[in-house]
């Protein structure tokens, strides 16, 4: 995960975009995290895209999986399960796009006060 946070924040830095950092940064964690532990093997691992546009970024985290991400509620003792509580809180909005035979990908937005790119987009 620490190769994904440090997409992030090379990405927004390089951007300008200081206000939602740590939201993003957030955020990806959480569906990059998603996509490792639920995308179906053989085909392990995500890709991630940011790209902004005026006072918007959007992040991408596509994988292989066939399901599709859903919202649980964790009691207290809970260790897990709070990742989607966490993205709605976070982002502006988000959903999930299906690509048969081909995974999901997974999209949230963030509306940012900063100055767009020069360059519009950035992948891991």
């Amino acid at each position: 995960m620490s190769e994904a946070w440090k997409f992030a924040v090379e990405a927004l830095s390089a951007w300008g975009v200081r206000d939602r950092l740590e939201d993003v940064c957030l955020c990806l964690s959480e569906v990059a995290a998603n996509a490792l532990v639920h995308a179906s093997p053989p085909r392990f691992g995500f890709r991630a895209r940011l790209t902004i546009s005026g006072p918007m970024v959007r992040l991408e985290v596509h994988d292989q999986g066939a399901g599709r991400p859903h919202r649980k509620h964790p009691s207290l003792d809970d260790t897990s399960g709070r990742g989607l509580l966490l993205v709605d809180e976070l982002s502006d909005e988000w959903g999930v796009d299906d690509h048969p035979g081909n995974g999901k990908t997974v999209w949230l937005t963030f509306k940012i006060t900063s100055p767009g790119p020069r360059t519009p987009k950035r992948q891991l």
